[in-house]
């Protein structure tokens, strides 16, 4: 499995304990477990707090710390006396850092049933830059700068299966949820008085429809490459060992 086994603690777990689970000790590996009707249950938070940091080389390595971001023109309105103008917002040249801060969000949980296990978990990234170059074309005046977004959390929600009946690890949810609040202030050229509060709007209406669901869809398709890529090699090690036979 190599290095993909950090594209989320969830898949730590599910390799490091697969033959534990199927013999039935849980509660000496997990600490916390209950019988319900879909078998056993357990939390892992001592687990993914021990652990999490290993997930950190694999966001370094995918390019999703720092991460691209793409460029966006928006056009927006601003009226500086009488008359209403329009006006467009150029941002490219732009990335975001802080995916290495992270750390577990509130319980996470294990649960065993008919040989499969689903793992969820919940990571918290804190401390997020969204930096930017601009350009402002209004009224025949082309001000440019920079922007900085400063994001104060969100949090990424993965559940995953694990089949021990065909041996494949399964994306069951991905979502990126509970989104603090943004910050932004501008950097470079000085914005006259009635440009600024436009061009701040402009943004963060750009971050709420564009960027922050562009990090969604690159953080998914790192995990989605990743799970491929460990089940590459879940099948490569069964032929191996199966070759034998």
């Amino acid at each position: 499995m190599g290095k993909y086994i950090a594209v989320v603690i969830a898949f730590l777990v599910a390799a490091a304990q697969a033959e534990d689970l199927k013999s039935g000790s849980v509660p000496a590996l997990l600490g916390q477990e209950e019988t319900r009707n879909l078998g056993l249950n357990a939390q892992i938070n001592d687990y993914v707090d021990n652990t999490i940091q290993l997930i950190v080389p694999f966001i370094q390595e995918n390019g999703l710390d720092p991460m691209d971001l793409p460029d966006v023109v928006e056009g927006f309105e601003v009226r500086p006396v009488l008359i209403t103008y329009s006006a467009w917002l150029k941002i490219h040249d732009g990335y975001m850092t802080g995916l290495t801060n992270v750390a577990r969000s509130g319980d996470q949980t294990i649960n065993y049933f008919a040989k499969m296990v689903r793992v969820r978990v919940q990571l918290q990234f804190r401390n997020l830059q969204f930096v930017y170059k601009y350009l402002v074309k209004v009224m025949n005046l082309g001000p440019t700068g920079g922007i900085i977004g400063s994001l104060n959390r969100f949090v990424v929600v993965v559940d995953l299966l694990v089949d021990f009946n065909n041996d494949e690890i399964h994306l069951q949810q991905f979502s990126l949820t509970d989104i603090g609040r943004l910050r932004v202030r501008l950097t470079g050229n000085i914005l006259t008085d009635w440009l600024v509060n436009p061009v701040i709007r402009t943004f963060t209406r750009i971050f709420d429809n564009t960027i922050i669901k562009v990090v969604e869809v690159n953080i998914r398709d790192a995990v989605n490459a990743g799970l491929a890529e460990i089940n590459r090699n879940i099948r490569t090690v069964i032929q191996f060992i199966e070759s034998f036979n």
